[in-house]
């Protein structure tokens, strides 16, 4: 029999980003072509730090620029301790080298935030391997 633990655990999505409003915006655009996740938010590195290590998160989406610390070292870093994890960085930031860098330290996919509208639901759908639900009334 399964806990409501392991059911908060089975597909969940961590969001790791400083700015709660584009949290929140990230979070409600993922809910209606997933509506089977369980979407977690973290404000920081500690708190993404402290969430993957409660939720145990199939997928992180992280944000270059964070107060304590930088997306893309925690990203290496939670690949490490989290090896099965899956990070999808989405930033700001649009040079190559930040994508390379990204790449190397282990996530799956480079998002930068002016495509979010159109490259987040299929990377997401491609990361955790669940088919986007079909939303009416979105382009």
């Amino acid at each position: 029999m399964t806990n409501r633990a392991e059911i908060e655990k089975q597909n969940a999505v961590l969001i790791v980003d400083d700015h709660s409003l584009l949290r929140r915006l990230m979070r409600e655009f993922l809910q209606g072509p997933f509506p089977g996740c369980n979407f977690r938010e973290a404000a920081d590195g500690a708190g993404a730090l402290e969430a993957c290590n409660a939720y145990r998160p199939q997928l992180v989406l992280m944000d270059i620029v964070l107060p304590d610390a930088n997306g893309i070292e925690l990203t290496a870093r939670l690949k490490t301790l989290y090896p099965g994890i899956q990070v999808i960085v989405v930033s700001q930031k649009s040079g190559e080298d930040y994508v390379q860098r990204a790449l190397a330290a282990g996530a799956l996919a480079y998002i930068c935030k002016d495509h979010v509208l159109t490259d987040l639901v299929p990377a997401v759908a491609a990361a955790i391997g669940i088919s986007p639900a079909t939303v009416t009334g979105v382009p």
